[in-house]
C-alpha cells in the first residue's frame, strides 16, 4: 500500500509518546513496536529501545525487517537518568557521555539513522555549561563516526522550553543551529530535531525559524502545544491531540507547515534517513487508549495532507 505523501517525505511515529507504557524502555515493547512496524500508514519508526539485552536482541529483528527507516528516542534516555550532557562537575559528565556511548552502540544495532539527545535545565553558568555540552556532543558524533564510518549514525539535538520550570540550556533555536554549525566543521554528523511544539513554546515564528535552521535540520516532529491557559493540564510541554480546543496546532496548521517544507525545497533533500523524516508526536492524555490516540492523529494529518494536496495543484 502507497500513500502519496511518500513521494515528498517518509511518515514518522514517536512510538513512546503514544504508547507510554514503553518509554521507560520496559513494558510490552515487542508487541508495542510490533504493530507500529505493522502500520503501512507510517513509514518511519521512532522509538527506544529497551532496557533487557534479549528484549533488545528481538527489537533488533524486528525492526530491520520493518523496511521503515529507524530514528532512536534518545532525549527520555538522558532525562529520566539523568544523563546530563552539559553537567558542570566533569565527573558527572563524562559519565553521562559514556552511557550516550551504550546507547550508540544500541542504535546502531537497530539500525538506526538518527539518535536524538537533549539538554537540561540551564546552570547560573550558562557560558560554562555550553562549553561542556559542545564537548560532549563532538566526543559522541566522533565515536558514531568511529563505529561505522561510511555510515555513521548522525546525532541530532532537541531543542526544549519547559514553560512550568526554568527553561533548559538547549533553548533558542537560532542559538542551537549557530552552536550545530559551529561543530559541524568538524563533526558531519551533528543534526537538528525540528520540533514544531516546542518552536512555539520558545514564542518563536514557525515558519521563518525553520527557513533560518533548515541547513541543520536531521528530522521533524509535528506536534502541537497549549500555550493560552496556564492553569490548563495541557500546558507547555504536552503535545496534546491536534485541533485540541484553546491549542496552537491542528489540521489547517498542519497543511499550512507542509507548504512551507515544500516551498523551501524540504522534500527535495537528502537526510541521514534518504527522504525526509515528519513524525507525528502526540502524548495520550489520561483516560484515553494509544490506539484511540493515534487513531485520532492519524485522521487529522490525513485531512491536513487532503487540504495541503488541494492548494499545491
Amino acid at each position: 500500500m502507497s500513500f502519496p505523501w511518500t513521494k515528498y517525505f517518509q511518515l514518522g511515529i514517536v512510538v513512546p509518546a503514544f504508547f507510554r507504557d514503553i518509554r521507560l524502555r520496559t513494558g510490552p515493547i515487542l508487541e508495542v513496536l510490533h504493530q507500529a512496524a505493522s502500520d503501512p500508514f507510517f513509514q518511519a519508526l521512532e522509538f527506544s529501545g529497551a532496557e533487557d539485552p534479549a528484549v533488545q536482541k528481538e527489537v533488533a529483528k524486528r525492526v530491520r525487517v520493518s523496511g521503515k527507516s529507524l530514528i532512536f528516542s534518545g532525549g527520555s534516555y538522558c532525562y529520566v537518568n539523568q544523563n546530563n550532557l552539559h553537567d558542570l562537575d566533569e565527573g558527572k559528565r563524562k559519565q553521562a557521555v559514556e552511557n550516550v556511548r551504550k546507547i550508540i552502540d544500541e542504535a546502531g544495532e537497530y539500525g538506526c539513522r538518527v539518535l536524538y539527545v537533549m539538554g537540561f535545565e540551564a546552570p547560573a553558568d550558562r557560558r560554562a555549561a555550553l562549553e561542556k555540552f559542545k564537548a560532549s556532543l563532538a566526543e559522541l558524533s566522533a565515536y558514531a563516526r568511529e563505529r561505522n564510518p561510511s555510515k555513521p549514525l548522525t546525532l541530532s539535538v532537541e531543542n526544549f522550553h519547559i514553560l512550568l520550570k526554568d527553561p533548559f540550556l538547549i533553548g533558542p533555536t537560532l542559538k542551537t543551529a549557530e552552536l550545530l554549525r559551529e561543530l559541524r566543521r568538524d563533526h558531519p554528523n551533528l543534526g537538528l530535531t525540528f520540533d514544531t511544539s516546542h518552536i512555539l513554546q520558545l514564542r518563536e515564528d514557525l515558519p521563518s525559524t525553520y527557513r533560518s535552521v533548515q541547513d541543520v535540520i536531521a528530522h521533524v516532529h509535528l506536534s502541537n502545544c497549549l500555550l493560552r491557559d496556564s492553569s490548563s493540564p495541557f500546558y507547555g510541554d504536552k503535545h496534546p491531540p491536534y485541533g485540541m480546543a484553546g491549542s496552537e496546532i491542528g489540521v489547517s496548521e498542519l497543511a499550512g507547515f507542509f507548504k512551507v517544507l515544500k516551498e523551501a525545497g524540504h522534500f527535495s533533500r537528502t537526510f541521514p534517513t534518504g527522504k525526509p523524516v515528519l513524525s507525528l508526536e502526540v502524548i495520550t492524555p489520561p483516560n484515553q487508549s494509544p490506539e484511540k490516540t493515534l487513531g485520532d492523529a492519524k485522521e487529522s494529518f490525513f485531512r491536513a495532507w487532503k487540504e495541503f494536496e488541494g492548494e499545491s495543484y
